[in-house]
């Protein structure tokens, strides 16, 4: 390994601070504790952040604090949660919604900027989400261009910017900026000028080959860094899926339903029983705690590179180690038998359909027509019908997300090595974002019981209850699926029978009518 560095992570680190957005999402959580335990000599962490829900920011940072993955810093550290500074602010607004004062203290004290705000609604309203996933990437490197010892700026963007960019009919996006037919300023410009009912219809025209508002604007937003952060030291991460983490702050926390994690627990409770997938594809996920580890070791890469003409551009993806969608999620299946859910509603079991109508037509008689009679049943006993609703929302969601899982989507991944061989052998241990290293079985298992344990509550450990009830689905799924194929042969075997029958009375007929006429010859 080459070590051309003698700056350690750390060592970079050591009596600087950071302006982090985006710090209280799951992506963001992840870098605060990494940050404060990796990095101990940090001197702050500016936190942008805004009141939400009825709750002010530090409402909200005590909050995630009491969360799972800050456990161990507040049991051995408490004291480094005064590293984090709160700033008020909005990246929606002018100026981030910070307020003059907070502006100037800023550009005095921080030398490294994370831009890691977005909003991952990919339904959003396209002013909305040019608003936070475009205008604030020009407000920030502002900001920046106003500090005054600028180290790094990264900015979060998405490996699904340029999905649809095609070579030799295989799709292979790599670590570049592609052409964009618009101008970031224009787009902005429409937005604030144009009535919303105006701008929702024109929305799918502007589009183009995206198929949401969420990757439009971030494609725009490198555009606009391109443009406007020319000879300043930034990094650009393209992170494909993020899920839970593979190893830190413990292995498979995650905060949310996140990717193909939702998909395997309909599977694992009976729900999802078919969808549209190219099951030989690469199922695109990667670590959340391998790419905070590429964010932070990015930044003190640029930091410690002079010169630099234009973004570096790094893909936090599965890269040179691929995993299919069939494999991923046969072990997530394997994971639902082994390790039952308390609710299990019906034999888990799933069928990968090449074609969408295959899928839609599979679905209706093993999702649908089901939950058309349990709503029925619900109704009649007084219950409150919510089975075809959920299945409104697993297509509505899915129809977001079905380009990454039906196109042959393939990611360059070269640059991280750049990282890797300038690091010393302490950082590529204590800040690994090496695709290679991850077992897959241990990972998807590790995701599985993550997801069991922190996002669907379950604290059982009885699993030979769960496993026998599994047992028991499984022989009525074959009981249901065998009467309703002798059902159906039986109807397909009368209406056989019923049709040669009238045939060949009418043939009777003919030939009488035959006779008749011959006689009356």
């Amino acid at each position: 390994m080459e070590n051309s560095s003698k700056l350690s992570i750390p060592d970079f680190y050591n009596g600087k601070s950071v302006l982090l957005t985006g710090g209280f999402g799951f992506l963001g959580k992840v870098i605060i504790e990494k940050l404060l335990r990796s990095c101990p000599e940090i001197e702050n962490i500016f936190l942008l952040a805004r009141s939400k829900k009825g709750k002010n920011v530090q409402e909200r940072l005590d909050e995630i604090i009491n969360t799972p993955p800050f456990a161990n810093l507040k049991e051995k550290s408490p004291e480094v949660f005064k590293k984090i500074v709160l700033i008020e602010g909005d990246v929606a607004e002018e100026n981030l919604g910070i307020s003059e004062t907070d502006q100037k203290l800023i550009c005095d004290k921080v030398s490294i900027f994370i831009h890691n705000a977005a909003t991952i609604n990919f339904n959003e309203p396209l002013k909305t989400a040019v608003d936070t996933n475009l205008r604030s990437v020009r407000e920030m490197i502002n900001l920046a261009k106003k500090a005054k010892n600028l180290d790094a700026l990264v900015h979060v963007s998405s490996a699904f910017t340029n999905w649809f960019e095609s070579d030799n009919d295989k799709i292979l996006v790599e670590e570049k900026i592609y052409p964009n037919p618009y101008n970031p300023d224009d787009i902005i410009k429409i937005t604030q000028l144009m009535p919303d009912d105006v701008l929702n219809k024109i929305t799918p025209s502007l589009l183009g080959k995206h198929t949401n508002t969420y990757t439009f604007t971030k494609n725009l937003a490198e555009h606009l860094i391109v443009n406007e952060g020319k000879d300043m030291p930034i990094a650009i991460i393209r992170p494909s899926m993020v899920i839970g983490s593979a190893k830190e702050p413990m292995p498979g926390w995650l905060d949310s339903w996140v990717g193909p994690t939702t998909y395997a627990y309909l599977i694992a409770r009976g729900l999802l029983r078919s969808w549209h997938v190219h099951k030989n594809n690469v199922g695109e996920v990667i670590p959340v705690d391998m790419t905070v580890n590429l964010i932070i070791a990015s930044a003190w890469k640029v930091g410690i590179e002079k010169n630099l003409k234009e973004p570096q551009i790094y893909h936090s993806v599965t890269g040179a180690n691929p995993i299919t969608w069939e494999k991923m999620f046969k072990q997530y299946l394997a994971n639902a038998k082994k390790y039952p859910l308390d609710d299990v509603f019906w034999y888990p079991n799933y069928r990968m359909r090449e074609t969408n109508f295959g899928a839609k037509l599979d679905a209706f008689f093993t999702q649908r027509i089901p939950a058309y009679l349990i709503d029925f049943a619900s109704v009649i006993m007084g219950k409150k019908p919510k089975m075809i609703r959920m299945q409104d929302k697993i297509e509505y969601g899915y129809s977001f997300t079905r380009f990454s899982a039906t196109n042959p989507i393939r990611f360059e991944c070269k640059n991280y090595e750049k990282i890797i061989n300038k690091m010393n052998s302490n950082d590529v241990k204590e800040f690994d974002f090496d695709v290679r290293k991850i077992n897959w079985n241990k990972f998807i298992e590790d995701q599985f019981l993550g997801a069991r344990k922190y996002l669907y509550g379950s604290k059982s450990t009885d699993f030979v209850t769960g496993r026998r009830k599994i047992a028991k689905l499984r022989i009525a799924n074959y009981v249901l699926v065998g009467s309703i194929l002798t059902s159906s042969l039986y109807l397909l075997n009368r209406g056989v029978k019923f049709i040669w029958k009238n045939d060949n009375s009418k043939k009777v007929v003919n030939s009488n009518e035959t006779i008749k006429n011959e006689s009356l010859l």
